[in-house]
């Protein structure tokens, strides 16, 4: 994985969870859980979330800092 650098931004990847049995399964209380990351897009920081979690992405926020 390459250093964030400055023009890096944030990114919350929600993920849906596998079993034993690698198959995906539905959280209990329907939320899915979250990764936050930095990456440069959108699309890095999905590729980045499966690459950490093994799991597939469900969908990615970007998180904007409130000023």
């Amino acid at each position: 994985m390459a250093k964030a650098s400055a023009g890096d931004r944030s990114y919350r990847c929600f993920y849906t969870p596998r079993d034993k049995g690698g198959y995906p399964v539905a959280p209990d209380n329907g939320i899915l859980p979250f990764i936050q990351l930095q990456a440069d897009n959108a699309e890095r920081a999905q590729r980045a979330a499966h690459h950490v979690t093994g799991c597939p992405v469900a969908d990615v926020h970007r998180i904007e800092c409130a000023s």
